[in-house]
């Protein structure tokens, strides 16, 4: 191990001798080399970090993109500002299985990393639909959008994800800015937790058209989502789902995986950045934490 990490930090310092400390121009390069631990480290070594008067935090991720997050944050924020990647074996896996000119759909994009790789990957012949129905968290969503110049890829939607259309739908707030901030009267508090309002669409009627991907990062609204999304899965042959799924927080979860076993093999995306098979059982009962793949495409 030792001796792995010397001739990583001698190939880190070559590298910037060579070029100094740059931003990485694509993901194609990023991903050049093919070696996890020298891509996570060229990341982590680009990663800067500027606290702002609002609330929010600036910082370097992927190592090239500027993202808005919330100074307040426990979850995401601290992977994005220290490491400058979130869940790397995903990150990895998209790489991999979205291409040039496709549709995608972020749903609970949050501060928009998945929908700005999503950007980068199917480039200016594809599009990418954010979602986010949080006020506060959509506003540093499309500052994220617009900072990186991606708006010409990337539409961004303050809606809620649902089984149908709401014209308000009452959605778990983890994140609500300031508390003297402009969001702050979007917010009520009950019993322990915030909440928000938001109107909702199913994502079958989101757009017509088919879709090539589907990001999915509701964990406790993935039922519904799902419920939704008939159509759009009949209507798109070529469709991933990349799915967030937390057993403990799903509503009616045995039933979600009947369903979507129905017309997909089930299976998750591993450690390694790769898709393998699981079963209904062993996603209630071992793997309850995990991130799903579903689609009738083999992934790469």
């Amino acid at each position: 191990m030792r001796g792995e990490l010397a001739v990583l930090r001698a190939t880190l310092e070559a590298v910037r001798a060579e070029v100094g400390r740059r931003d990485i121009a694509t993901l194609e390069e990023l991903l050049r080399t093919g070696n996890r631990r020298e891509i996570e480290a060229q990341i982590r070594d680009r990663t800067q970090t500027v606290s702002l008067p609002d609330g929010s935090v600036l910082c370097r991720v992927l190592g090239r993109f500027k993202m808005f997050t919330d100074a307040a944050d426990a979850g995401i924020a601290p992977h994005l500002l220290l490491d400058g990647y979130w869940q790397y074996w995903v990150t990895e896996f998209l790489c991999r299985n979205v291409a040039r000119g496709e549709t995608a759909y972020d749903v609970g994009a949050i501060y928009g990393y998945w929908s700005l790789l999503l950007a980068d990957l199917v480039g200016p012949e594809g599009h990418v639909t954010a979602l986010e129905a949080n006020p506060w968290l959509h506003w540093l969503l499309r500052r994220n959008v617009m900072l990186n110049g991606l708006g010409g890829i990337i539409s961004t939607e303050r809606v809620a994800a649902a089984e149908t259309t709401h014209e308000s739908l009452r959605v778990p707030a983890l994140l609500t800015g300031p508390a003297d901030g402009h969001f702050a009267s979007a917010f009520t508090h009950e019993a322990g937790r915030h909440y928000c309002g938001a109107p909702a669409k199913a994502l079958e009627d989101l757009a017509q058209g088919t879709v090539d991907v589907v990001r999915m990062g509701v964990s406790s609204q993935a039922k519904l989502v799902v419920d939704g999304m008939g159509g759009l899965i009949d209507r798109s042959p070529r469709l991933r789902i990349l799915l967030d799924f937390d057993a403990s927080r799903c509503d009616d979860a045995p039933a979600m995986l009947a369903a979507l076993s129905d017309r997909f093999p089930l299976r998750f995306v591993d450690g390694d950045a790769r898709a393998k098979p699981c079963t209904i059982e062993d996603l209630l009962e071992r793997r309850r934490v995990t991130t799903l793949y579903l689609s009738r495409m083999e992934p790469r």
